[in-house]
């Protein structure tokens, strides 16, 4: 009666301004993301001033490689090991920590400093380590937690939502560029030096939005679903919804007079171990929708580095390449790449929010990868001709591409994951499957760099193009369709049969 008492509820209630506390919270990791990434674009040429004039105000690529794979490996640790520590510990008990593990690196990385025999570069990559491992937990968190605090109808467009606040995280980052580097002007065309004080405050500033955010993860009730699928405590689970919803008899029509009353049966735990683990993924049924959720994410991590080979073209042909002086040049850095996310990026996430709930994960993520396809094979085909012809054309062509990279699987292979698992493995398998996605994201931007040396961008994107096309037969054979179904199952009545997701809960519990 709690099961479905609770989840009934959250499923059937209106969306509110709870909910909508609920995306912002969850988005926060979201929005550091992208910031950092932003800022990383940033900081990188201002180190060069600062600390490599020797070396033409450039850092070393060797150098410069670590300030970019310590994120990204770090954001696979903290993807893999969150996933499936929420599903073992419990999402209330390691919401929060995420957060905590930014900020500390996002402080201590600004206020990295280097010595005879330690560069500043190596010190913030280890501290930018530690950042990523946060950034890659916030994943599987925040996408369990929009999932399972979502009600049926509104699930889709609260978890676009939730991955759409990288899009403000960008804006953050430009509004703090454009507000802090005007401020130094004059002591940087004076004394390049003044740059040290730029990089330190733009990074410090990230943590705020963190902190914000903080208090409400700490004090986010238990998922009602965990705390009845996992613990077996359905009283408790019913008494977690109505927290979350507050105002329950108004807006969730929850029954609340009997939920201190004591279960008839002791609550039994899921045990997630390795042995219930190989009984679930053993199934080649859900071995292969895993599959095809980290499969997916992987090959769309490595389009968007594709689509970031042709950023420098797009700049230049507007004049955004390079200024006159240190400072004209970050201004420009800053400019160009608001530029680029407008250019198809921005409105690609919104649009996907206004549709999912619509027209489906499933068709939604053909259709990006059908369009991404085209578009690739395109560019690869008719490159050089299309630069030589009209330089709009070209721009018109990549803001269509970035658009569906976004209208499409950059967007569904976050939501997906976060639905199709039942409770037990949800978390862990959105982390596996956000981890595949970072790991793309890592070989190509290394991988790549040779590759479009030796057979140019043209025969570069060529490859693109067959990823994309393999992402939509991957989609087409491996992705259910999740939209409107209900995230519980396995033992009464199992409403995942629909996408063939059965869980091993009877076999899998044990008493307390």
């Amino acid at each position: 009666m709690g099961t479905q008492l609770a989840s009934s509820a959250l499923d059937s209630s209106r969306f509110t301004r709870h909910h909508i506390k609920a995306v912002v919270v969850a988005g926060v990791g979201f929005l550091a993301d992208q910031y950092d990434l932003f800022i990383i674009n940033l900081i990188v040429p201002i180190l060069g001033y600062v600390y490599f004039a020797s070396n033409h105000n450039s850092i070393p690529d060797s150098q410069k490689s670590i300030l970019v794979a310590a994120v990204n490996l770090g954001a696979i640790i903290g993807q893999f090991s969150f996933g499936l520590l929420a599903d073992k510990f419990g999402r209330k008990k390691m919401y929060g920590t995420e957060l905590m593990i930014i900020m500390m690196g996002t402080i201590a990385g600004s206020l990295a400093g280097g010595g005879p025999y330690l560069s500043v570069v190596f010190t913030l990559g280890f501290w930018r380590f530690i950042q990523g491992v946060g950034i890659g937990a916030d994943y599987p968190m925040s996408a369990t937690i929009a999932a399972e605090f979502a009600n049926v109808r509104n699930r889709g467009v609260m978890m676009a939502a939730v991955f759409s606040m990288q899009g403000f995280g960008l804006i953050f980052g430009v509004l703090v560029a454009l507000i802090v580097l005007p401020c130094f002007k004059s002591a940087v065309n004076e004394n390049v030096q003044a740059l040290d004080h730029v990089w330190r405050i733009i990074l410090v500033v990230g943590l705020v939005p963190a902190a914000l955010a903080l208090y409400y993860r700490l004090t986010i009730p238990e998922s009602p679903r965990y705390t009845s699928d996992i613990t077996g405590d359905e009283m408790q689970a019913l008494r977690d919804a109505k927290s979350f919803l507050r105002e329950a008899s108004d807006e969730g029509g929850i029954i609340v007079s009997d939920c201190t009353a004591a279960p008839t049966v002791a609550p039994v735990r899921f045990v997630h171990n390795i042995s219930s683990f190989r009984a679930f993924f053993g199934q080649w049924k859900n071995a292969k929708l895993l599959i095809g959720t980290a499969g997916t994410w992987f090959l769309i991590d490595v389009a968007l580095y594709g689509l970031g080979l042709n950023n420098s073209i797009i700049l230049s042909q507007i004049g955004f390449a390079k200024g006159a002086t240190p400072y004209d040049s970050l201004l420009k850095i800053v400019l160009g790449n608001l530029i680029i996310s407008l250019l198809g990026n921005l409105p690609g996430y919104f649009a996907a929010a206004a549709v999912i709930d619509r027209i489906g994960r499933r068709r939604l993520q053909l259709l990006g990868f059908a369009a991404l396809t085209i578009f690739y094979v395109v560019i690869s085909a008719a490159y050089n001709q299309i630069l030589r012809t009209s330089v709009a054309l070209f721009v018109v062509i990549y803001t269509c591409a970035q658009f569906f990279v976004n209208f499409g699987p950059n967007v569904t292979t976050f939501i997906i994951p976060g639905e199709a698992f039942p409770t037990e493995w949800r978390a862990t398998a959105h982390g596996i499957s956000a981890g595949c996605g970072k790991i793309g994201a890592f070989i190509a931007s290394y991988a790549f760099t040779p590759v479009t040396a030796s057979i140019g961008v043209d025969g570069t994107i060529g490859i693109l193009a067959a990823c994309m096309f393999l992402g939509f037969v991957l989609t087409y054979f491996t992705i259910p369709e999740t939209k409107g179904l209900t995230l519980d199952g396995g033992i009464q009545g199992n409403s995942m049969e629909t996408i063939d997701v059965v869980t091993q809960r009877n076999d899998s519990r044990r008493e307390r």
